[in-house]
Formats: C-alpha cells, structure tokens, sequence
C-alpha cells in the first residue's frame, strides 16, 4: 500500500493571515458570492431577518442528516440524494428563544415572523416549531437553488485557490462536484456561518435588509481600489477607500434604482433605507451624480462599515469555513492520485 502523501493542512489562522494581507485581491469576489445568496434569500422570504429564521431550522436539518454517518460511514450526503434524505430524518425543533440567541434578532421579532414564514411550522405542543418545506412540486425549484448557490461559492473558493496558490488551486468544477457529493456536510457549515455572519451585522444595524445594500456598495468600492493600490492588505485600507479623502474614483458609486433592481426591493424602499445610512454615516451621497459610496471619513470611523473590526470579524468567521473545504479538496485529491 502507497502511503498518502503528507500535505501541511490549512488552519483557519493561515487563512485569516493571507485574507488579511490580499484583502482587495478577493474579497470583491467574496461579496459578490454574498451578493448573489442573500439576494436571492432576500427574494423567497420577503426579507433577511425570515431568511435567517429559515437557516436555523435548514442548518439544523443538515447537521441531523450529517449525524446519520455516526451509524452508517457510508450514509448518502449528496444532493442527489437529499430530497430522499430530507424525508428519512426526524426533523429537529427549535424554540423562539433558541432563534433568538441564535440570530440576535428580538423576541418579538421572532414571534411575529415565524408565522408567517412558510417553510416552519408549529409543533403540537404549541412551543415549538418545526421545518415543514420543500413541497414535492417545488422541488425542481429548489434543486436550482442549491446548484445556484453551489456553482456561486464554487466561484469563489476557486479564486481564492488562484489568488494564493499556497496550498493547490482548485477549478471551479472540482469545488462544485465535492459541493453536490457532500452536500448536507458543506450546507450544514455554510449555513452555519451565514447566522453567524447575519447576527454579527444584526447587532450592529438592528436591520438586516440594510446589510443587502452596504454589501451593493462595497463591491464597485472593492473592485476600483484593487485597479489602483500596489498594496492589497487590511492595514491599507483606510488609505484607499472613501469619497472624503478624494481617493475614491466615482465610478465606485452606485445609483438607488441600480441597488432596489438587484435586490428586488421597492425603489421607495431602498431610498428610504439608504438615506438612513446616510444619516447613521455608513454611506455618503454624492450630490453631482446622487450615487451613493461607503463612508471612510476620518473623523467617524466608529460609524463605517469597512472597519477594521468589521472586517476582521467577517474574515474569522469565514475562515474556518475555508479551512475546512480547503483541506477537504486537498485530500481528496491525494487520495486520488494515490489510487490512480
């Protein structure tokens, strides 16, 4: 027998180090595969705070799915076969003060959404809730959904494989077709972080559907400073980005009707929302061509969105995420090469 191969694995912390030191080389990526996700989230529920209600019960269904291996190694995660798994497990509850802790979002909140929130129902007991989704006529549906959101990380997990090259570069296709044989696995990690990610801006904006328009903004932002900085770390970053000091191009604006059509909220809406941005100092409003641009202004970076704190959070959190599909498609294909 052909011993594998030793390959260094990936640590979270590495992951955090290079993220931090080519922070503009792919994080625009990043935000875009956000982009796309919670957009679309945005669309099905009406907005991100039932999302991520609807997460908490998804994540846990995954993690009950994944907990078949304990008592079968060879138990079936794959997409093809969720629709068979979602049927076969003991779908888990959860009560309102669970969701609560685990989403930041209050009390009241939770009770009054949950019921109108499609995918949960109320348990018998009257206590708790329970998934109740994924209607056999919808399931076409769905499955588009999940290739969707697949094929969107799988884009850039690739590009941070390329970026860096410090372990092995992946395709897009490698990424994807791991994605749909582990899929419960993967999901139950994504979702995993998406809550995290979600209650971290949750107790910062009090409003979720505003995280949906910053992020609008920060792509444009991240994509023309990386045409014209030499360096692309966290440390830089004050230096480059922000209308107030002039080093932003206008070509990083973007108007309120562009930002409403991609997330498919009313115009009125996401005016209203982005003037209150405006107001808390997260955005600035260009009075010529009245697009809107992330604030770095100097003298109220507590206010800003692109913090340092604020990234640094965002970073940690989905580094461990990485890490984990990193040293997975790194294994596998040792395996691989070995048997081949």
């Amino acid at each position: 027998m052909i011993p594998l191969r030793k390959t260094p694995a990936v640590s979270p912390s590495s992951v955090i180090q290079l993220l931090s030191k080519n922070y503009f080389g792919v994080m625009s990526a990043f935000y875009e595969a956000q982009s796309s996700f919670l957009t679309k989230a945005y669309k099905r529920y009406g907005d991100l705070e039932n999302a991520n209600i609807h997460f908490c019960f998804a994540r846990d269904m995954h993690l009950q799915i994944v907990r078949q291996r304990e008592r079968n190694l060879n138990f079936d995660l794959s997409l093809n076969n969720f629709w068979k798994n979602y049927n076969y497990i003991e779908h888990p509850d959860k009560k309102i003060r669970d969701i609560v802790n685990e989403t930041g979002i209050p009390k009241e909140t939770v009770r009054r959404k949950i019921k109108n929130i499609s995918t949960v129902k109320r348990q018998k007991n009257g206590k708790s809730y329970a998934m109740d989704f994924y209607p056999e006529k919808k399931i076409e549906a769905y499955q588009k959904i999940f290739e969707d959101d697949i094929n969107d990380l799988s884009i850039f997990i690739s590009e941070f494989s390329k970026q860096f090259g410090f372990l092995e570069t992946f395709s897009r296709k490698t990424i994807s077709d791991e994605f749909k044989l582990q899929f419960s696995f993967y999901r139950y990690h994504f979702l995993s972080i998406e809550i995290q990610w979600l209650k971290m801006w949750q107790n910062k904006l009090k409003d979720n559907d505003l995280l949906l328009i910053i992020i609008q903004t920060i792509i444009p932002t991240l994509q023309n400073a990386n045409k014209k900085v030499k360096r692309l770390d966290v440390e830089n970053l004050f230096k480059i980005i922000g209308k107030v000091d002039q080093n932003c191009p206008s070509s990083s604006g973007i108007a309120a009707s562009s930002i409403a059509d991609v997330i498919g909220m009313p115009r009125a809406t996401c005016i209203r929302k982005l003037e209150k941005l405006v107001t808390l100092g997260f955005l600035t409003r260009e009075k010529k061509t009245k697009r809107y641009i992330i604030s770095q202004n100097i003298d109220d970076r507590t206010h800003n969105i692109l913090t340092k704190e604020n990234v640094g959070h965002t970073i940690e959190i989905f580094s461990e995420f990485i890490s984990i599909i990193l040293n997975s498609l790194a294994y596998n294909r040792r395996i691989s090469t070995t048997k081949n």
